[in-house]
């Protein structure tokens, strides 16, 4: 039995490398009728992956915990057979503020006044506006929200100074870096575009108008973080390795990611019988958009695809996963691979320490045009399929067709993760020099 990172949370392996997760209180609290319970979603079907887990378990132990500290009312009974908080305490009637303040008085939190940062937190958390987002993004509010109120939970939304939200964005980018920081931003930004969606009057303390948002223009001015794509002899120079190591399976996930750029957390448990069809039909777990990939039309994926194919029968792949750990059973989780992917790269950087690139880098103070091979991530490889797609002059609304995001946002997704490359410039060139060919020239 190993532990995980939330209270009162352990895990057992099955044959299958797949995991099951559990709430185990105190063994002498037995007796008060707390019991080892395996933790369920809503729908009553076992949690296997470990961040819902944790979320599921947290809901529980914080009952739990509440509940040792003398809190009234709580106890085992709001807790049922399949590890779930019963639908009376999720449910508690909200009150004329719209927050959730019985339910946070019985768990022992603190209860904020309408208005205040905090208070508008909880009513956000507690309304669908929150709770219809994928859970992988609600998961990241909640990390960022958290902090949010860590600072500012006391503070009413108009008193919240620009200045001192823009100081301490800029100090959390300092100590934790700018990627980190931009997301925090963009999270309390959107917040406090949202949240008037969970009043019904306009004149709630909490109703913030739509050009009264404090974390608006904000002029952080923070330095750019280092855009890192795959230089191409990169991708073959490491599926080859991964070949070569035996981890074939990480080595059709490069080639798919290249073209494709699925997220890992969508790939990473595809039945084993995915690829039976013409097309790659499926819901993306962190947006909840759908996706139709003709993935047959890609000849490096189809030789890839058939390779598999026939390891598995010749080697006896039992796994119900089509991608796949060294041993042929599934990955236990996003960790595991995270592992065995880092331990191809070190392998890599020791035969090539950098790789060419035809964009800007600028990590390397003698070249600016190499790529530390240590920088590469698989989560890059979604960039890099956008930027070969927009260096091949796909049109933006082709490709967000391959990355599923929505057509308002491909434009955003564009400056973030399209580099600007030598083969864009090239292109530039060819039309001016054709043109002047025809002797057009001013």
């Amino acid at each position: 039995m190993g532990k995980i990172d939330a209270p009162y949370l352990v895990w057992r392996l099955n044959k299958d490398g797949s995991s099951r997760h559990y709430f185990c209180p105190r063994q002498d609290d037995r007796k008060h009728g707390w019991a080892t319970v395996r933790l369920h979603d809503a729908r009553g079907v076992p949690i296997r992956d470990p961040i819902k887990a944790a979320e599921a378990c947290r809901a529980v132990a914080a009952i739990y915990t509440a509940w040792r500290k003398g809190a009234p009312s709580m106890g085992p009974h709001l807790i049922d057979k399949l590890g779930r908080v019963v639908a009376d305490l999720e449910r508690e009637p909200q009150g004329k503020d719209g927050s959730k303040r019985k339910e946070q008085e019985l768990a022992g939190q603190k209860i904020y006044r309408p208005g205040q940062i905090g208070a508008m937190v909880a009513d956000y958390k507690a309304h669908d506006v929150y709770t219809s987002l994928a859970d992988k993004t609600q998961l990241e509010y909640r990390v960022y929200l958290d902090k949010f109120v860590d600072k500012f939970g006391e503070t009413h939304w108009r008193r919240l100074a620009p200045g001192s939200l823009r100081s301490w964005l800029r100090e959390y980018g300092s100590a934790n870096g700018w990627a980190g920081m931009h997301s925090l931003y963009r999270t309390i930004r959107a917040f406090f575009g949202k949240v008037r969606l969970c009043y019904d009057s306009v004149d709630h303390a909490g109703f913030v108008r739509p050009k009264e948002n404090p974390a608006a223009e904000l002029d952080l001015g923070l330095p750019k973080p280092n855009l890192i794509l795959w230089p191409r002899a990169a991708i073959d120079a490491f599926v080859s390795i991964a070949d070569e190591s035996g981890h074939t399976s990480i080595g059709d996930a490069i080639v798919m990611m290249g073209w494709l750029g699925v997220r890992k957390q969508d790939w990473l448990c595809w039945a084993a019988d995915v690829f039976d069809r013409e097309l790659l039909a499926f819901r993306q777990e962190k947006t909840s958009n759908p996706l139709v990939l003709p993935w047959r039309m890609v000849p490096a994926l189809v030789q890839r695809v058939a390779a598999a194919r026939e390891r598995r029968q010749a080697n006896g792949v039992a796994a119900t996963t089509f991608f796949h750990d060294l041993a042929g059973r599934p990955w236990k989780d996003a960790d595991a691979f995270r592992d065995a992917f880092n331990e191809l790269r070190d392998r890599l950087a020791k035969m090539h320490a950098s790789f060419e690139t035809r964009y800007y880098v600028g990590l390397d103070p003698q070249d600016a045009l190499r790529l530390p091979t240590k920088k590469l991530t698989m989560r890059t490889m979604r960039h890099t399929c956008i930027t070969l797609n927009h260096d091949a002059g796909v049109p933006r609304e082709l490709i967000r067709a391959i990355t599923g995001h929505e057509l308002d946002t491909i434009d955003q997704v564009l400056k973030c993760y399209a580099a600007v490359t030598a083969d864009q410039a090239a292109a530039a060139l060819n039309i001016r020099l054709a043109y002047e060919a025809e002797g057009r020239s001013a």
